[in-house]
């Protein structure tokens, strides 16, 4: 390591041979600049010799890259988002690995300057979600370990690079725990200390770190600030100290973010309602095939009578939801569906505000313009049948639940969701969900489904 200025400046200065780095390196860049020195690591901005090209170089001491380095991943992967890999050099000391620079300026100097707004934050945070999936998505799977603001850089198009894989590794199905300890101090998750092998959730704690200090300016939970509850939520179960209490993959993340970033949800309103008019125009130009697959029913009048399985039902739903809004929301059906599962398909399929859907009802139940649902239940309640019923029902035709005048009497159950159920029932929206408590989602895509056959044929008159 570069002890004093006075050697930094014999580096900078040209006299790079006295330290041992490789000569075919020093014959072919000059080095302007030490942007870091660490134990092992020296990190350059450098410029090819005859052009202005300019580089980033990152000279490892061979001890260091051998074993901190357990897999060569600063060279051998070129990953959008990443600053692609240009070529290494290597002698008996150091092994110097030339990048892409990458012209910006770090989150962390970003944040000193000015402060985020909410939906800038957001927007940053999902271009570096895209960019960990990728990552997270190569074979093997490469999990970054030092995700902190210094390592976010921003440039002036609003691109987001992650740089500086000085640390990261390949995940090894077979290994326990890693075999060197690296990373930032309050942004490393705790398996990172070496009480377990590190993979892409280690990546997805340092995020929510990151995501609290972008939100908060500090990287410890502080329950006197307040934090929009949506995102609090994704902050704690990203930083969750067990590994199997975080998200399973940054997708996962990626799509909660997304169900709250204002831009992403008129997007999706934007696409929804141009999917309505070439579904309209489409079956106004005579159509019937489309017609027909959009509200075909297997109990409905003219169908050809037969059994058909619940299993089989859901199967239907779930392909019916998944090619209609592209997601993957429903991709483990057997799993139990749960509020906050539902006040996601309302924002992210359905268009509906978060505020609104997110919205907490702390009184008797009952309807308003302040929240969709008339109970202040938590997102990790599992969803019964009767309250999928009235979100589907609801989502389509607010009035029908708001309407308690067919009710005789008063069972002390609250009366829109009485209303739904017999609109359900009377409309076939039950149908093949045959258990009244915890739901799974491929059932909750099933009610979804059919509430959608109801209300197309209603509007087709």
């Amino acid at each position: 390591m570069i002890g004093n200025k006075s050697e930094m400046d014999k580096i900078i200065e040209g006299t790079f041979s006295e330290y041992g780095y490789p000569e075919d390196f020093l014959a072919e860049y000059d080095q302007l600049e030490c942007l870091s020195g660490r134990s092992g690591r020296e990190t350059f901005l450098c410029k090819k010799k005859g052009s202005e090209e300019l580089v980033v170089a990152k000279c490892f001491s061979g001890a260091f890259y051998d074993n901190a380095v357990e897999e060569p991943v600063v060279r051998e992967y070129d990953v959008p988002g990443i600053p692609h890999f240009i070529k290494s050099y290597r002698n008996d000391s150091y092994v110097c690995v030339i990048r892409e620079y990458i012209p910006g300026k770090p989150l962390s100097e970003v944040v000193k300057e000015r402060d985020l707004t909410q939906d800038e934050i957001l927007e940053i945070c999902g271009k570096l979600g895209d960019i960990l999936i990728r990552l997270h998505s190569q074979e093997p799977q490469i999990v970054h370990r030092d995700i902190k603001p210094e390592n976010v850089i921003l440039k002036e198009d609003g691109s987001v690079f992650l740089i500086d894989l000085d640390i990261a590794r390949t995940v090894k199905p077979e290994g326990d725990s890693d075999t060197y300890f690296f990373g930032t101090k309050g942004y490393a998750p705790p398996e990172q200390y070496g009480f377990s092998q590190t993979d892409e959730r280690a990546d997805i704690y340092s995020f929510g770190v990151l995501l609290r200090f972008l939100i908060t300016g500090s990287i410890r939970e502080n329950k006197n600030i307040k934090i929009y509850r949506p995102i609090e939520k994704i902050i704690t179960r990203c930083t969750a100290f067990s590994p199997e209490k975080r998200y399973p993959n940054m997708k996962a993340v990626k799509r909660d973010l997304s169900a709250i970033n204002p831009r992403s949800i008129m997007l999706r309103k934007i696409g929804i309602g141009a999917a309505v008019l070439c579904v309209c125009a489409a079956i106004s130009f005579g159509s019937i095939r489309l017609y027909q697959y959009l509200t075909y029913s297997p109990f409905g009048e003219g169908s050809v009578p037969g059994y058909v399985s619940d299993d089989e039902m859901v199967r239907q739903a779930v392909a019916y939801m998944e090619d209609t809004y592209g997601t993957d929301l429903f991709q483990d059906p057997d799993d139990f569906a749960t509020v906050g599962f539902l006040r996601t398909i309302l924002v992210e399929l359905y268009g509906f505000d978060p505020d609104y859907v997110w919205g907490m009802n702390d009184d008797m139940p009952r309807e308003s313009e302040e929240f969709f649902l008339p109970w202040g239940f938590e997102d990790s309640r599992f969803l019964d049948r009767d309250i999928a019923v009235y979100a589907a029902v609801k989502l389509h035709d607010p009035a029908i639940v708001a309407d308690w005048s067919e009710l005789r009497d008063d069972n002390g159950y609250y009366p829109g969701v009485r209303v739904a159920e017999a609109f359900a029932k009377k409309n076939g929206i039950m149908e093949g969900v045959n258990k009244p408590r915890d739901i799974t989602k491929g059932e909750t895509a099933l009610i979804l489904y059919n509430a959608e056959l109801t209300f197309s044929g209603k509007d087709q008159g």
